[in-house]
């Protein structure tokens, strides 16, 4: 297993001298984005912990770590021990990732906890192609509680949030420092995210059985959602992921989302009408944990971050198909520190990735689309 370094890396944080953006150098394209939480150098706790944007490989070797700022303006740090935070997306469009945090300097008591008013929740958003990141201009005072994600149309505007408290799901069509969240939904939720001007979330509450939903096309107000997965109340659906692998079918049409409960990974697939169970595969340690991935030649190449490791599965079973695939450790995090949310880049047309520990050369065809 490869562990990475608990260094700082390349960074340059001009927002702690009051500028909103800063840089790092761009990300290889085909490269994964992983959010890490903490330094290396003190044990997580419930205090506010730095955050990194670690660079790898597809086969597990660290790149850079972007360290993101940890006092004043432009802070966006985490809740040490909060597994649920960290969720990364793309925007709709495919040119910002999207990430969320608290601005609270490091070492803060829980920010969770605090009233935002007094510690806002953030919303970073990260260019990979220019190495531009920007924690400052988004944050969201009215969210209570655990922030959890953000989507974007383009991750300049039209923004959606899940958090634990206050607004749950909630819409933010001008951000900014003083953004007042309008509620879509008032449950619980995880993850959520934009696929065809349509917004899915899925559902932490144990007081209900529906785990994944939908609110329809861009939502600006309350909205009913529409229950597409239903399992049992004790079940925690948390980060996923959809793909187009059906042409006849219009839009996304095959679901992978993670079961924190027994730590099962789930496939479902579209059929023009409903979203229909194909299987599960456990994967030891998964917990709260986050998917990405790439539709190559041979099938849907999936990365997985969990607390401790990065791994990747190829599913070769296709839209309808039963899920299959090996779960394989590609990276492991550093003592003190700990993985949440990940996603993975553009690869440029016609690169050949080579994957590590005995996994195939893979011919990257397109990102999800």
């Amino acid at each position: 297993m490869k562990r990475h370094s608990s260094g700082l890396g390349l960074s340059v944080l001009l927002g702690l001298f009051g500028f909103t953006l800063a840089t790092a150098a761009p990300i290889t394209p085909g490269n994964l984005i992983v959010y890490r939480v903490g330094d290396g150098t003190a044990a997580l706790t419930t205090n506010a912990a730095p955050v990194f944007l670690d660079e790898y490989t597809p086969s597990g070797s660290l790149v850079q770590s972007i360290a993101l700022p940890t006092t004043g303006a432009g802070a966006l740090t985490a809740v040490g021990t909060a597994t649920t935070e960290g969720i990364m997306s793309f925007s709709q469009n495919g040119a910002k990732v999207l990430f969320t945090g608290y601005r609270k300097n490091v070492g803060g008591t829980n920010p969770s906890a605090d009233a935002p008013g007094t510690t806002p929740r953030v919303i970073g958003v990260f260019d990979p192609s220019t190495g531009v990141f920007d924690t400052t201009s988004y944050a969201v005072i009215n969210a209570g509680g655990t922030i959890r994600s953000a989507t974007s149309t383009d991750g300049s505007s039209l923004f959606y949030i899940a958090s634990s408290a206050t607004n749950f799901v909630a819409y933010i069509g001008s951000p900014g420092p003083s953004s007042l969240g309008v509620q879509i939904d008032a449950r619980n939720s995880r993850q959520v995210l934009l696929k065809d001007n349509v917004l899915y979330a899925s559902n932490g509450s144990t007081a209900i059985a529906a785990k994944f939903q939908s609110y329809g096309v861009l939502p600006t107000g309350a909205t009913p959602p529409t229950v597409l997965i239903t399992l049992t109340t004790n079940d925690v659906t948390h980060g996923f992921q959809l793909f187009d692998l059906n042409t006849s079918i219009p839009g996304h049409d095959t679901l992978y989302i993670v079961n924190s409960f027994n730590n099962r990974l789930l496939k479902y697939s579209f059929d023009g009408t409903t979203w229909n169970a194909n299987g599960f595969l456990s994967i030891t340690g998964l917990g709260q944990g986050n998917v990405d991935g790439i539709v190559e030649s041979g099938g849907v190449r999936l990365f997985i971050s969990t607390g401790s490791v990065l791994g990747t599965l190829l599913d070769t079973s296709g839209h309808g198909g039963t899920i299959t695939g090996s779960f394989s450790t590609i990276a492991s995090a550093a003592a003190n520190t700990a993985f949440r949310g990940l996603v993975v880049t553009v690869p440029e047309p016609g690169t050949w990735a080579m994957l590590g520990l005995g996994l195939s050369a893979l011919f990257l065809l397109r990102r999800k689309s």
